[in-house]
């Protein structure tokens, strides 16, 4: 969960352009996050990884590593707002492309983590449960409200949601205008 209020926390501060796929596999709950350009026409899994990979643009984390997010060693226990400073000195060149407003999907998102907050984990394939084009919601826990929903609508891809060029750029952002 901290993983995705940073997320949303960095949707806040204008990077709409941060996409999330969350997959369980194996026996682990997995997210990935890049850059919107490379999200393919479902809008939840990305494209040419090879790219991703080679430019920096692909952060990791699986829950396998506990608080350990991303691998590092000395993130354990700070917030969502903290983790997402970090995330930013850490994964620049992410960063940098992430910076766009798409109010569609920073909307599908919230919406989405409002679900996750009452004990839900979405994913869209498992090990033993196969991609069937929409996110599955976990129950994590024991539920806080039984909402019956075992599944979320996909998010709007890139070509569907209004994007905007977010500009001039922040002072701090490296390539800053």
């Amino acid at each position: 969960m901290r993983v995705l209020r940073m997320v949303a926390v960095l949707h806040g501060k204008g990077f709409h352009g941060l996409r999330a796929f969350m997959y369980e596999y194996p026996l682990a709950y997995r997210i990935e996050l890049f850059p919107a350009q490379f999200a393919d026409r479902d809008g939840i899994k990305h494209t040419h990884l090879e790219v991703l990979e080679r430019d920096r643009l692909l952060a990791r984390h699986t829950g396998a590593n506990g608080d350990k997010y991303f691998g590092w060693d000395d993130v354990s226990g700070l917030s969502a707002e903290e983790l997402a400073l970090i995330f930013l000195r850490r994964f620049p060149e992410l960063a940098r492309a992430a910076y766009q407003l798409d109010f569609a999907y920073a909307g599908w998102f919230a919406t989405l983590l409002s679900h996750c907050e009452y004990g839900y984990l979405p994913y869209l394939f498992s090990e033993h449960e196969p991609d069937i084009g929409t996110l599955r919601m976990r129950a994590v826990g024991k539920p806080q409200l039984p909402t019956g929903m075992d599944w979320f609508p996909s998010p709007p891809t890139p070509s569907h949601g209004v994007q905007f060029s977010a500009y001039p750029r922040p002072g701090w952002m490296p390539g800053a205008d």
